[in-house]
C-alpha cells in the first residue's frame, strides 16, 4: 500500500522500455476515420480540428455548442477561432439527452457541436442515433473522447474525434485528432522536447521520493508546475513526444481496465451511506472503464483537506473556467460540489479500503 494516493503520475527511471511502436488511435481505441494525427495535447487536437473545419467550410457560421461542464482547454480553442459559444444543459447525473441537444441546436443555430462523456460512463443517452440527422442539417459534430477512451460502449459516428491520453497514465504528453472524411493538412512531426523533458524530470523525481527515499516533495512539485506552465504556454502544433509514444505503446490496457474497475467497486461498496457525500454513478456497467470515482459533496474544501491530511489527493475535475459561457443551475452545482477520488491502476484494493476508512471516520 502506497503512502500517497492521487496527484501526478510518476515515471520509474529504472524501467526499460522495449521500443514498441505506437499504434494508431484506430487500433488503440476502436475509432474509424480517414486520417489521424498524434499531437502533444487534446487542446491542440481541438484547435487543429477547428482550423480544418474553417478551411473546409469557409462560410460556416461560427456558433458552437459545447458541454456546460468542461475544461478551459476545451473552451479556449473556440475562443481563439472566434466562435460564439453556447452550452448544453446537464443534469446532476451528468447526462444530456438527445432531445436537449436537438433543442439547443435549434435554439442557438449552432453549426459546430462538441460533446464529451464523463468519467468513462455513457452520459449521452441516444446521442449516436442523432449524429447523422445533425450532419444532414449542416452541423459538424466533434466528440472529445478523452474520458471514455477505454470504455467499450458503442462509439458515435462523429465528423471528428479528439482526445488526450495524459489523464489515464504517466505519459508526459499525448493527444490525437481523427477525421471521418478527408485529410488533415497541418500535421507536424516536431515534439515539444523542452516540455517533455521537464515532465520526465518531475515524474522521475516523484518516483525517487516515493520509492527510493530521495529528494523531497516541494522539489518535484515545483518541477511539475514548471512543466505544466510550459504545456499551457504552447503555441502552434507539436507532435507527441517519443517517450510518451513508447510509454503508451507499452501500456497494459487489460490491467488498467481491471484495476480501475476493481478499485471503483471497493469505493462503491464502502461509501454508500456517507453523510454529505453523494455518489454520482451507483452502478458500474460492464462496458465502462472509469476515470475517477466522482462524487458530489457539501463543503468540498473541508473534504479535500481531510483527504490531503491522510495523503489522499482528490482533484476537482474541473474547476469552472473564467471564460465559461452562461450555464444552467445543475451544471453550476456540479462545478461547486464535484470531487474526484483517484482509482487509477497505480493503486489496489488496500489503498481503496484506506480511502473508505478515512472518509467513514469523518
Amino acid at each position: 500500500m502506497l503512502s500517497e494516493i492521487g496527484s501526478n503520475f510518476w515515471i520509474n527511471p529504472n524501467e526499460k522500455l522495449s521500443g514498441r511502436t505506437l499504434g494508431t488511435p484506430y487500433s488503440l481505441f476502436g475509432y474509424e476515420g480517414s486520417d489521424y494525427v498524434w499531437l502533444s495535447t487534446g487542446r491542440s487536437a481541438t484547435s487543429l480540428v477547428l482550423q480544418t473545419i474553417e478551411e473546409r467550410n469557409p462560410n460556416i457560421r461560427k456558433v458552437a455548442l459545447i458541454p456546460s461542464f468542461t475544461c478551459y482547454t476545451v473552451i479556449d480553442p473556440f475562443i481563439d477561432y472566434g466562435y460564439e459559444i453556447h452550452t448544453l444543459p446537464l443534469s446532476l447525473d451528468l447526462k444530456t439527452t438527445s432531445e436537449e441537444i436537438l433543442q439547443s441546436v435549434e435554439r442557438t443555430g449552432a453549426e459546430v457541436l462538441l460533446v464529451h462523456r464523463y468519467y468513462g460512463f455513457d452520459t449521452l443517452p441516444g446521442f449516436n442515433d442523432i449524429v447523422e440527422f445533425l450532419r444532414s442539417k449542416g452541423v459538424v459534430v466533434i466528440e472529445d473522447s478523452t474520458q471514455c477512451l477505454y470504455s467499450g460502449f458503442e462509439l458515435s459516428d462523429a465528423d471528428y474525434y479528439v482526445g488526450s491520453i495524459r489523464k489515464w497514465c504517466g505519459v508526459p504528453d499525448g493527444g490525437f485528432a481523427i477525421c471521418r472524411d478527408g485529410r488533415f493538412e497541418h500535421k507536424t512531426i516536431c515534439p515539444d522536447e523542452k516540455m517533455v523533458e521537464a515532465k520526465r524530470i518531475a515524474s522521475e523525481l516523484k518516483y525517487q521520493f516515493l520509492f527510493e527515499a530521495k529528494g523531497d516533495k516541494p522539489t518535484f512539485k515545483s518541477k511539475y508546475r514548471e512543466a505544466e506552465e510550459l504545456l499551457d504556454n504552447q503555441n502552434g502544433y507539436y507532435s507527441i513526444g517519443e517517450l510518451s509514444a513508447r510509454m503508451q505503446a507499452e501500456l497494459d490496457v487489460d490491467m488498467l481496465r481491471q484495476k480501475r474497475r476493481e478499485n471503483y467497486n471497493v469505493l462503491l461498496k464502502g461509501l454508500q451511506n456517507v453523510t454529505g457525500l453523494s455518489i454520482i454513478y451507483t452502478v458500474l456497467p460492464s462496458d465502462v472503464t472509469p476515470l475517477y470515482f466522482p462524487v458530489l459533496v457539501e463543503d468540498r474544501e473541508q473534504w479535500q483537506n481531510l483527504l490531503a491530511d491522510n495523503d489522499i489527493y482528490a482533484p476537482v475535475v474541473w474547476p469552472k473556467a473564467e471564460q465559461c459561457p452562461d450555464i444552467d443551475d445543475d451544471s453550476q452545482t456540479i462545478y461547486d460540489k464535484i470531487l474526484c477520488i483517484p482509482i487509477d491502476q497505480r493503486y489496489g484494493i488496500d489503498d481503496m479500503k484506506r480511502i473508505v476508512e478515512v472518509i467513514n471516520k469523518k
